[in-house]
């Protein structure tokens, strides 16, 4: 079977920052722009972009989408002088309160319809195991740590911003013969734990940063096909490093 296609990922929209970035710099020295001016919209446009690109993924996805829209606008509006708003603060309160609430909050599993204990949400909060075919993943000062044991695995994206990450996958299984992970790292980074009867390929691109593949592959034993991961992104003044 051959690797599903997956969406652009994180990995176009930095890359589009990135270009931006170069533009505004070269209209600067051009004296058309004031660059400094410009790059104090850095952080409302990241949420923004972000949280688009979250709404587009529907599902449940789609809350943290709003919030980013609703981050972003705020930080422009506090920006631009056009409103006065205690932005930060308020971030911070509602970050507190949005991990007091995935930690306490009645979660039903999907394939039973029971509602979840207290040690399973807390373990699941914490990165506990996981059976899910593919995830989707943000950490921006912060980080996460996931193992997936399922057999259907399909790949998955992942961004950090100032943070890391810990993905085990050394139990788990591909859906077919390949996998792609989109991992894109802002000065942060992480580890991917595959089997060593995994194939890697790494084709990320390292900017002050590197994508490493530390794994040890072990030889075929007969014709049939092995499974393939395939990892990219953008390793911005980070790593990604792949090992067993």
């Amino acid at each position: 079977m051959a690797c599903k296609p997956r969406s652009a990922g994180w990995s176009l929209a930095f890359g589009l920052f990135v270009a931006a970035a170069g533009v505004v710099l070269l209209l600067d020295q051009q004296g058309v722009l004031d660059a400094g001016k410009v790059f104090q919209y850095f952080w409302p446009t990241m949420c923004v972009t972000f949280g688009t690109i979250y709404l587009f993924q529907g599902g449940g996805r789609r809350m943290w989408g709003g919030i980013l829209l609703v981050i972003g606008v705020l930080l422009a509006l506090d920006y631009s002088g056009a409103a006065h708003i205690p932005i930060w603060p308020l971030i911070i309160i509602a970050i507190g309160g949005l991990m007091m609430w995935q930690a306490i909050a009645p979660h039903t599993n999907p394939l039973t319809g029971n509602v979840a204990t207290w040690r399973e949400r807390i373990s699941r909060w914490g990165g506990g195991s996981s059976t899910d075919s593919d995830f989707n993943q943000v950490a921006i000062l912060g980080g996460f740590k996931r193992r997936f044991t399922g057999k259907n695995f399909r790949g998955g994206n992942i961004l950090t911003i100032c943070g890391g990450f810990d993905i085990d996958l050394r139990q788990a299984s591909i859906e077919g013969d390949a996998a792609v992970i989109d991992a894109t790292s802002v000065m942060g980074g992480g580890e991917i734990k595959v089997p060593s009867s995994w194939v890697v390929s790494i084709e990320g691109m390292g900017i002050m940063g590197a994508y490493v593949d530390e794994t040890n592959q072990i030889p075929p034993t007969d014709s049939s096909p092995r499974q393939h991961l395939v990892v990219k992104g953008i390793a911005f003044m980070g790593g990604v490093v792949v090992k067993n």
